[in-house]
């Protein structure tokens, strides 16, 4: 097997289509057909059936097509490793879930791009399952996630602060004293994000105490949450990162939650086998300045 054939297999893998694959590799038909027929007859198995114009995969060749997209993967990387060094200056993948990406990251985004203005950030907002995942599938190089309990053998795992779950209320509200919060909050409307990591603890310490939530609402925007709870709609549980700004101006208070699960970290991530490279080093210093994180603290 060589390299070309392996790229042009996986490119026509994922098309199914000899014109379209010579066209996404800027190369003619007749050279992808070359290519297939030369793996092909490499491993010496069919990869292909063809039953008119479709193409499904055999057994092999779906085999193929998995370690196939592993060693493209790990080639792309390697070139930008590479140009890295060579460069100091290409591009940094970075995945983040949506607290991180909009109530911490923007000032380190902003500080990072002014001091490194050759380097091309390429930032994907998504759960952090799924920026996990990338990183693992080599999509992504590094990500900053809001987790409770992320283990993986093929990642580092750095906690950079808390982004504890918390009540919050206008200030001045009932349930900021209460001290049976959990029968006390029955009586009043809430306020929640209609899906996600944060609605999912509400939904565990709900059924763990038999909770009967009076949810009067529910948004898939927490900015939208903020505001209704300001203007006295009702109460909400929101990450603490997200109210920093209210809280600070006195427009709204918090209170924890009396579930150990409520507790949350955002937290920095990689693969364990990625190299670190100069340009990832220069994210982490950026990272670590703007939080005040100290790597001896973990």
């Amino acid at each position: 097997m060589k390299w070309k054939q392996i790229e042009v297999f996986y490119t026509f893998s994922q098309l199914q289509n000899v014109s379209r694959t010579a066209e996404e590799l800027g190369v003619k038909q007749p050279t992808v057909t070359f290519h297939l027929k030369q793996l092909e007859q490499s491993i010496g198995t069919p990869l292909f059936e063809r039953k008119g114009e479709q193409v499904t995969l055999t057994p092999a060749g779906a085999a193929l097509r998995h370690y196939s997209r592993e060693l493209m993967a790990l080639f792309r990387e390697t070139e930008r490793v590479m140009r890295d060094y060579r460069d100091k200056k290409g591009e940094l993948f970075l995945g983040a879930s949506y607290i991180p990406a909009n109530y911490l990251l923007p000032p380190i985004l902003y500080q990072f791009q002014q001091k490194t203005p050759d380097v091309q950030l390429r930032i994907s907002i998504q759960p952090a399952p799924q920026t996990a995942d990338d990183i693992i599938m080599k999509r992504l190089d590094i990500g900053i996630v809001s987790e409770q309990n992320l283990t993986t053998s093929k990642l580092t795992v750095k906690r950079l602060c808390p982004d504890d779950v918390v009540l919050v209320t206008p200030p001045g509200h009932p349930l900021l004293d209460s001290t049976q919060l959990e029968a006390d909050i029955e009586r009043f409307p809430l306020l929640l994000h209609q899906s996600g990591s944060t609605r999912d603890i509400v939904n565990d310490w709900a059924a763990e105490e038999k909770l009967n939530l009076n949810v009067a609402m529910e948004l898939t925007n927490v900015e939208a949450i903020r505001s209704l709870v300001r203007l006295g709609s009702g109460c909400a549980i929101l990450s603490s990162r997200a109210v920093e700004e209210d809280l600070a101006a006195g427009k709204l208070a918090i209170r924890p939650l009396p579930y150990e699960q409520a507790s949350r970290w955002i937290s920095l991530i990689y693969r364990k086998d990625r190299p670190v490279t100069p340009i990832m080093e220069s994210f982490f210093t950026e990272l670590y300045s703007g939080i005040g994180y100290s790597e001896t603290e973990t």
